[in-house]
C-alpha cells in the first residue's frame, strides 16, 4: 500500500514539476507560458501602431485616381493585421503550442506580402532596404519560434525570454515597416 502511494506521489510530483518548469513538454497538462510586456513598451508600441494606421488611412497611395493599383496601400491592410496580434498588443499573454503555429503562419503570411512588394512595385534604394530589413526581422522572429517549438525541454524561464525576443524581433519589423512605407511614398532622393 505505502509503495503505491508513494509511486502515485512521484508521478503527481513529476508532472507538476513538468508543468511548472517546462511548459511544453509533453509530460505538461497545460502547454502554455504567460508573457508580459512592459507598459511603457506596449503603449510606445501601440501609439506607433495607431499613428501608422492613421497615417495609411489618410494617404491616398501613389494613384489617388485608380487607374493602377498600389499594391503597398493594398498590402498595408494586410500586413497591419500581424502587427495588431494579440500577443503584441496586450500586456499579458498566454502563449501556447498551437499559438505559436498561428504565429508562424502570419509570419509567413507577411513574408510572402513583403515579397509580392517587392517584385509587383518599383522601389527607391531607401525603401528597398527597409522592406529587406522588414522581411529578416521577421524571418528572425519566425526562425525563433521554430526553435521553440522543435525543442519541448526549454525551460519556463527560457521559455518566456525567448517569446520576449520573439516580441522584440516583430516590433523591429514593424519599425522597419513604417520607414519603408515612409520612403516609398515620401523620399525624395534618387
Amino acid at each position: 500500500m505505502k509503495k503505491r502511494l508513494w509511486s502515485g506521489l512521484f508521478v503527481v510530483v513529476g508532472l507538476f514539476f513538468a508543468q511548472v518548469f517546462f511548459p511544453y513538454s509533453p509530460f505538461s497538462i497545460y502547454q502554455s507560458v504567460s508573457v508580459s510586456t512592459e507598459l511603457p513598451i506596449l503603449q510606445d508600441y501601440k501609439v506607433k501602431l495607431y499613428e501608422f494606421r492613421k497615417l495609411d488611412e489618410e494617404n491616398e497611395g501613389k494613384d489617388p485616381e485608380g487607374y493602377t493599383m498600389d499594391h503597398v496601400k493594398y498590402a498595408t491592410q494586410r500586413v497591419l493585421e500581424t502587427y495588431e496580434m494579440d500577443m503584441m498588443t496586450t500586456s499579458r499573454s498566454s502563449i501556447g503550442k498551437s499559438d505559436l503555429n498561428i504565429i508562424v503562419d502570419d509570419l509567413r503570411i507577411l513574408q510572402d506580402r513583403l515579397l509580392a512588394i517587392t517584385y509587383e512595385e518599383v522601389h527607391s534604394s531607401e525603401s528597398r532596404k527597409y522592406l529587406y530589413a522588414t522581411l529578416r526581422w521577421s524571418q528572425a522572429a519566425e526562425e525563433e519560434i521554430l526553435r521553440i517549438t522543435s525543442e519541448p525541454f526549454y525551460s519556463r524561464f527560457h521559455m518566456i525570454y525567448r517569446l520576449e525576443e520573439i516580441q522584440d524581433y516583430i516590433r523591429k519589423s514593424f519599425d522597419m515597416y513604417t520607414k519603408f512605407y515612409n520612403a516609398y511614398y515620401w523620399y525624395e532622393g534618387e
